[in-house]
């Protein structure tokens, strides 16, 4: 506590009494906010056991495979992830701040994404009425998920020249793919290097690119970060929404060159504008 006699300020120390209840109100709502998170990660895996046990099964069994089927329960996903979302807000452990996220909704787009925190494909998706997802094999060979991502027609996360022509066949089919091009959770500090899958998928496709910078602030749920180590304070969650680019935009203008420097050149583009991104918003 300041007071200012004149132009210079007298500190004045709060008594301890108050110091002792700040401190005991603090751990009171960090213990609130555990709680609170804990009853949220039990919430999506309940929601997603009767999702996988009893939705999905019914889906499968009034529709036959195919495009009709995956939109039905890709849309089915897309509004649980919007309950999620909306149920970590009203609990007051993380508030979403979104700019353009409306161009989420339309389509075709090869949708490109940074990904700071474990929830970044929930926050994604829960903004897209369709959305193909590359997946990986752990969860094909989960008991559970693998009814989900099969009548989802979720991408298998195999051999890489079979996921790009798979991403490729959507799009050109007029859907929407989403895409991590780090492959992994982003590290403490940076991003990690972006994979080529994106640029190979756009260059074929001769799709729109839509990037997602995504930031998380206090830093939180990260890689190798438990989900109990919650900060002192809630989440803001930002979700940035570009104008969607066509891949050859990104190249050098005027300039004939080969698939796999342009390859390269898309890639390096993408990786310094969502860096460039990280730096202004201080991520």
């Amino acid at each position: 506590m300041a007071l200012s006699a004149g132009s210079e300020p007298i500190l004045v120390a709060r008594p301890r009494w108050i110091r002792d209840r700040l401190r005991i109100r603090a751990r009171i709502e960090h213990l609130l906010r555990q709680l609170g998170t804990g009853f949220l990660f039990v919430t999506f895996g309940v929601g997603a056991l009767v999702i996988a046990g009893v939705v999905f099964p019914f889906v499968a069994w009034r529709s036959a495979p195919g495009e009709a089927r995956e939109r039905v329960a890709q849309r089915l996903i897309q509004r649980a992830f919007a309950f999620f979302v909306h149920l970590g807000t009203a609990l007051h452990l993380f508030e979403v701040r979104e700019t353009g996220t409306d161009r989420l909704a339309h389509g075709p787009s090869l949708v490109v994404a940074n990904h700071p925190t474990l929830l970044d494909a929930v926050f994604v998706i829960s903004r897209m009425p369709q959305a193909d997802c590359i997946v990986k094999s752990d969860a094909w060979r989960n008991p559970f998920l693998r009814h989900v991502v099969r009548i989802s027609g979720y991408i298998p996360n195999g051999e890489g020249p079979q996921v790009v022509n798979t991403c490729v066949e959507r799009l050109r089919a007029g859907r929407s793919v989403v895409l991590f091009p780090e492959g992994s959770r982003s590290p403490e500090q940076g991003l990690r290097p972006f994979k080529r899958g994106a640029a190979h998928i756009a260059l074929r496709s001769g799709c729109l690119i839509t990037p997602v910078f995504l930031t998380c602030t206090p830093p939180a749920l990260k890689k190798g970060q438990p989900w109990w180590a919650v900060p002192d304070r809630k989440l803001i969650i930002t979700m940035d929404v570009e104008s969607p680019v066509v891949a050859r935009d990104l190249l050098p203008a005027g300039e004939a060159i080969s698939t796999s420097r342009a390859v390269r050149s898309i890639t390096a583009a993408l990786y310094e504008s969502f860096d460039a991104k990280r730096l202004d918003a201080g991520a």
